[in-house]
């Protein structure tokens, strides 16, 4: 099925297949490149390259990754190179790098990449939200939620989509992917200041999927709470190390991180791919 990749890659493929995120005809491979293709839950469309190994030669991955994008008929691709602290993709992974930008990728954005160990102090929680579990609203309110939260938002990726698609189709997507995540269904709360939707925090099984605010009620500190909540599930649970990223641009919400006991791990290097 995905033979032409070594381990581990070939075992996460073949669990991303039972999951319902790959299939054996997105999976590539020539001469000495191979790349992967992922959704991410079963029935969406492949939106990210996985396990991509250019080979020797960047030309080589190049052709691959046209081919492969030809033959799956995709609009749009995320590539993300990640790195330790202090490294960059065009001297510490060129081959890639150069792959990427002779297939038609561009490097628009650089992000955090952030972990909270147990052992670290828990952040508290301030008591000024009530939560209500995201699973227990109507589907057009959090709807209208993911809407709010997208506007005026410093994160890149909801950037393009309102650009390209429109906040109800960028929300539309958001909501299924986030429904979707494996953490438990009580996991994903909407936080209540009063009566008022404050925001929203979406533990995965091991990481802080997405954490937002609504607008009229940001600067208030309320992305602690929200982030101090999320961040106490998943340890009260068990999870020894929980991850996170956020756009080095995103700097209220990478203070909040780092206030709260998580610490950067490394840096992830987003390309997009956009048909022409």
């Amino acid at each position: 099925m995905f033979d032409q990749f070594p381990e581990p890659a070939r075992s996460q493929l073949i669990t991303a297949y039972d999951e319902g995120k790959t299939k054996p005809d997105w999976a590539f491979s020539e001469g000495g490149a191979r790349v992967a293709f992922w959704a991410p839950h079963r029935g969406a469309d492949p939106v990210v390259t996985r396990h991509f190994d250019p080979g020797p030669n960047p030309a080589e991955g190049a052709d691959l990754l046209r081919h492969s994008l030809a033959t799956l008929g995709l609009t749009k691709i995320i590539h993300d190179i990640a790195l330790p602290p202090g490294m960059t993709p065009t001297i510490d992974r060129p081959v890639e790098h150069d792959a990427l930008m002779g297939a038609g990728f561009t490097l628009e954005v650089e992000r955090l990449d952030l972990e909270w160990r147990a052992g670290t102090d828990l952040p508290s929680e301030s008591g000024r939200l009530d939560y209500r579990p995201a699973r227990q609203l109507p589907q057009p309110a959090l709807l209208d939620l993911l809407v709010r939260i997208s506007h005026d938002s410093l994160d890149y990726d909801t950037q393009v989509e309102l650009a390209t698609v429109g906040a109800e189709q960028e929300a539309r997507a958001m909501y299924a992917d986030l429904i979707n995540r494996r953490g438990k269904p009580d996991w994903f709360v909407v936080g209540y200041a009063g009566e008022q939707a404050a925001g929203l925090v979406v533990p995965d099984d091991h990481s802080i999927a997405y954490i937002g605010v609504v607008p009229e009620m940001r600067g208030r500190g309320y992305v602690a709470d929200l982030l101090a909540r999320g961040t106490r599930t998943l340890a009260e649970a068990g999870v020894a190390v929980i991850s996170a990223s956020t756009d080095v641009a995103n700097k209220p919400t990478a203070a909040a991180f780092l206030a709260a006991g998580y610490s950067e791990v490394g840096r992830r290097f987003r390309y997009y791919w956009r048909a022409p």
